[in-house]
């Protein structure tokens, strides 16, 4: 049985949004656009990187002084369950797993033999460990905690409706809150270099990603899973050289891709196989049809 989540103090989702619109906009356009993080980042190798420091000062400022202390809500109400994380942990890794066979199998029949990555090659894998920490442990974790285990269950709570159209509330509650999701990316967007051309169409993926994340969250009720998703697909860590099509983005499509599968795909297979009818073993006869039916009209004894 699964205890409620509580609604936030009055007036925290508004005050959550806009220091996390400042915050993301010092951070992109001052901190990052500086090179403040760089020093970090050439001195631990490339291990511990601005993402990981500032993502984690959110988590912090966000999640613990605003979520948790003014919205008074418990660590539950937004997500995290330590029992939860064994079977997320354990998802994500055969997740990761399974894209890895996908990618030596596409590196050989592109290319007609099995080799490491070329960042691997060139002994980048510290770096590309640092990537995949910087997600685990920052931006994936705290933007799964914010958008799905925080903004959605909390923005759902004040869309009431009428009750004649739950579907509505719910379909709001999903469009606003990664809609505001996308929204908040501006200032990195600006940051990287982007115009608005590009960043239309960008805003428009994110939010479609965020959608994506949220019914993960809300099918396997298990945020660790979803931040472990979200995590492979910014930093997929491809440890094979693979197909031309499956580098790149298409490293993130095909972890999504996966997940999606497995989370929606494999549940309806499995349901439409245990639901198959069932032929018997050996042709049953007429009077063997009559017993039995006379049988299960019978009364049991006493």
């Amino acid at each position: 049985m699964h205890t409620p989540i509580r609604a936030a103090h009055r007036g925290t989702l508004l005050v959550f949004v806009v220091i996390h619109a400042v915050l993301v906009t010092v951070v992109n356009l001052l901190l990052f656009a500086n090179g403040t993080f760089h020093p970090l980042l050439a001195w631990t190798g490339g291990m511990v990187s601005g993402t990981l420091v500032v993502n984690a000062v959110l988590l912090v400022i966000l999640m613990g002084g605003i979520c948790l202390g003014f919205g008074r809500l418990r660590p539950y109400d937004v997500g995290w369950i330590p029992a939860h994380l064994r079977p997320g942990v354990l998802a994500t890794l055969a997740l990761w797993t399974a894209a890895q066979v996908i990618h030596l199998l596409a590196g050989w029949l592109a290319h007609g033999q099995v080799a490491l990555a070329p960042p691997l090659g060139a002994g980048g894998g510290i770096v590309l460990l640092g990537l995949l920490v910087g997600q685990v442990f920052g931006n994936a974790l705290f933007e799964e905690l914010a958008y799905r285990g925080f903004l959605f269950p909390q923005l759902y709570l004040r869309i009431h409706g009428d009750g004649r159209q739950p579907w509505l509330r719910f379909v709001l509650t999903l469009l606003i809150s990664q809609t505001i999701f996308a929204l908040v990316h501006i200032p990195n967007r600006l940051y990287l270099g982007m115009t608005i051309s590009e960043i239309i169409p960008d805003l428009a993926l994110l939010t479609v990603w965020g959608v994506l994340f949220t019914l993960i969250y809300l099918r396997t009720d298990n945020l660790f899973l979803v931040v472990g998703i979200h995590a492979l697909g910014n930093a997929p860590t491809t440890l094979f050289a693979t197909a031309p099509v499956l580098q790149g983005s298409g490293a993130s499509l095909l972890i999504y891709a996966l997940a999606a599968v497995g989370v929606f795909g494999l549940p309806l297979l499995l349901r439409a196989w245990q639901k198959r009818p069932r032929q018997p073993d050996t042709p049953v006869t007429q009077d063997e049809a009559r017993d039995g039916l006379m049988a299960g009209a019978m009364p049991e004894s006493l």
